[in-house]
This record gives C-alpha cells, structure tokens and sequence, in this order.
C-alpha cells in the first residue's frame, strides 16, 4: 500500500493552539504558525512539542513549490509566461543574489537553526526519551533535507551560523551524516517512515556526491509504493504550482516551448507524448485549448500543466520511483543495460506505458534515463540538477545561462564568513 505521508501520525493542532494562545486553531499541524511566536516557557510543555516539530519540518516542506517553480524555470520544463521579471530572470538564467531569500534558501537555512533549537527544546522536556521519540525522528529528517535541497538548487551556502560559503557539492556531503543519523533516530522510535524519507534522502545525495554503490543500497533499501509529500493547504499555504501557473488562476509560467512538440493537441484532449512510444505519456499531464491559450503576458502561448490541479494538491519530495531510476542510473554508470533498463521498465509499467528496449549503447541508455527523469520527476525540482550534474546546460539551454541559483545577498554581505561580496553563479559555456 503506497505510504503518502501527509502528516506525522494523525495529531492535530487545535487543543494544542488553544491551551497556548486561547485562538482559534488551523486544522493540520504543518500548518501552524511560527512558533517563535509563543514564549519559550509557552514551548516548554509535552502538549506544545508536536507543534514545534510540525513547525520545522512544515517551514522546510513549504519551500518545494518555490523550489519546483524556479528550478523548472531555470531548466527546460516551465518558461516565463507573465509579466514578472523574477520569473523572467530565473527562465534567462540571469538571476541575480537578492536581499532576503534566494529561492527557498534563506528559509532552509533556517530550519537547520530551528532544528537545533527543536532538539535542544525535546530533551529538556523529554530527558532520556529523546533518542526514541518520534518527534526528533521528525526534525532530524527535516534539517537533513534542508542542506540536501540546498545543494540542488543553490551554487554556494552556509549550513552553519555564521559560517563559510560552501560549495553545492560541499553542501550535499554535509547532507548525508545528517541523512544518516536521522535515519539512525527513526529506527530507534520505530517510525519506519520517517527512516525511508531519510533514507531516500540519503540516496539521493549518494548519488549527486558520486557515491554511487553507497547510493544504490540506499534505493534498493525503499520499498516500492513509498512516497512522501510536501502538505500545502487552500487556508493558508497555497500550491504556488497551481496558484500562479495554473490555466484556471494565474498563467505566469507554462510548459517551456522546447517541449511544445511533445503535446498532441488533435485530439479530444492534449496530451503529453512518450518520447520513446508516441504514446500518452500521464506523468506530464498538460492542458492547452481550455482557456488558457496564451499566459498572463497576453502574447505568448501558454501550455498548463495539470499535474497540481488544486491549491490544497500536495508535491512528491521523494518516491519509491525515484529511488528506480537512482538504480536505472547506477547500473548505467557500470555499463549495466539491462539492468538500467530494466529499472526503468519498472517505472513505467506504473503508469500503464509499454517496456522500454535496450538500445545496446551508453548513450542510447543514457538518453532513455534523462527523458524518464524529465516525465517522471516532472515538476518535483530535479531537471535544472540533472542538466547541471550532466553538464547539459549549454547544449539544451543555450550560452551565458545561469546553472544554479545564487546564496542570499544578505548572507553574503552580513555574515563576516560568508565572503563579504556578491557572487553569482557559473553560467554554461
């Protein structure tokens, strides 16, 4: 049975809030408010816990949406359809560091602080029963995906108050310890889920780091059928998926035109072609003729997706399919074909499309595993990584064009260590 984790266990903010702050509760617990606005004494209590962990893990899953956005505008599956020049700088790769937060960073670092300070918190009130409360098994999986997302995304970081610029690489090796121990922790409080979200985690950085044996134990360990989500709600934290590139609100950025071949617009519906069988492909779903022929600019044509339909709709941080292709690549890497082949046959039959053939050739299986990653991570903040790690940019991007993200002006310029100037990222050449 697929494990779609929505929410640590089934707890609820309402009595919590209440007993706190007298008010008026939201209905899930990631949801809850910053908790640095209650005192410390207020935190300080076994009924206020869950709601200190669903903030740090909440603060770090709200940022997948913008993560999704930017790094999909970056690469090659959203283009900028509006009027906004953030969007437009992110889809020209020409984004510049910005004071305050740079797409999603900022916030992430931030969860590593709040983690720290959830933990400290926990023992004070938990004692011995620390170690094997699910509650840290919560947080601890939370701040090690924040360093691990930063990584993805961000050409330079800081993971510690106060401290150096790192490099995305040193960034995703500082994830994996973190990874481990929160895997480690959700063993000990039995929450098996928590371990695979970490263990997936986990994978992934292996992989990213090059560690590729260490990465294909880790996606063999998660079962099929395990997903774990970032929870967005309509009261007060909105899909921005859906809320800005949506064909039924706003159309700021729609399916990038270099896919635009891949659509079949003939029939009774648009639909996504499988590059490898012509067939309908309903991992990309995209929406073109219903109302939303051009975006909001009023010029440019305008393919939705359709994967987020709603503002309450949910976005995969990781799944078992995931951790196939981590597979379907390692096996690539050794000159395995059918084995990569075969792992990738697995993520297709999921969704009802026809097997894969080994083509024979590195390249020929490395063409499929670059293609089943765009369909099947579509809009989950992999691609602009992948033509990253791939060192794509150039030949499907085009020259001069951003590759990552940039660390925040603020931190750059505030934070004696962080180098004292502004630095933006390598650009493709």
């Amino acid at each position: 049975m697929q494990s779609t984790i929505r929410l640590h266990r089934t707890m609820r903010l309402a009595a919590v809030l209440a007993l706190m702050a007298g008010t008026a509760a939201c209905d899930d617990l990631l949801e809850v408010a910053d908790p640095s606005r209650y005192t410390s004494d207020g935190l300080d209590s076994p009924l206020a816990l869950p709601a200190v962990a669903n903030g740090v893990e909440g603060r770090m899953q709200l940022q997948m949406a913008n993560i999704a956005i930017n790094t999909g505008l970056l690469g090659d599956e959203l283009m900028h359809t509006g009027t906004w020049t953030g969007y437009e700088d992110a889809d020209q790769g020409r984004y510049q560091p910005g004071v305050g937060n740079s797409v999603a960073q900022g916030t992430l670092m931030g969860v590593l602080t709040a983690a720290r300070e959830a933990e400290a918190r926990f023992r004070r009130v938990l004692g011995d029963a620390t170690d094997t409360s699910p509650l840290l098994a919560q947080v601890t999986a939370a701040a090690a995906w924040a360093p691990l997302l930063m990584g993805m995304v961000n050409c330079e970081s800081v993971v510690e108050p106060n401290g150096p610029a790192i490099s995305d690489m040193q960034t995703l090796e500082f994830a994996i310890p973190l990874l481990t121990r929160a895997m480690d922790i959700a063993r000990s409080a039995g929450e098996s889920d928590f371990e695979n979200f970490a263990r997936a985690g986990r994978a992934r950085a292996n992989l990213l780091t090059g560690k590729y044996d260490n990465a294909l134990a880790d996606a063999q360990a998660v079962p099929d059928g395990f997903a774990y989500y970032a929870r967005y709600s309509e009261q007060s934290s909105s899909n921005s998926l859906v809320t800005l590139n949506h064909y039924t609100e706003n159309k700021a950025a729609g399916l990038d035109s270099r896919r635009w071949d891949q659509v079949d617009t003939t029939g009774a519906a648009d639909v996504f072609l499988d590059k490898w069988t012509n067939a309908a492909d309903p991992r990309v779903p995209i929406v073109h003729r219903i109302g939303n022929r051009l975006g909001v600019d009023g010029r440019t044509k305008f393919y939705s997706h359709d994967k987020y339909k709603t503002r309450n709709d949910d976005i995969a941080m990781t799944h078992w399919q995931e951790m196939r292709l981590i597979e379907a690549e390692v096996h690539w890497r050794k000159g395995d074909f059918d084995n990569a082949i075969a792992r990738m046959n697995l993520v297709r039959a999921d969704v009802g499309l026809d097997p894969l053939t080994n083509p024979g050739t590195s390249q020929g299986v490395f063409d499929m595993l670059l293609e089943e990653r765009f369909a099947t991570l579509f809009l989950e903040g992999h691609r602009a990584n992948d033509l990253y790690r791939f060192d794509l940019f150039l030949d499907v991007i085009g020259p001069g064009h951003a590759t990552k993200f940039p660390m925040n002006q603020s931190e750059y310029l505030n934070n004696p260590n962080a180098g004292g100037r502004v630095r933006s990222c390598p650009v493709a050449s």
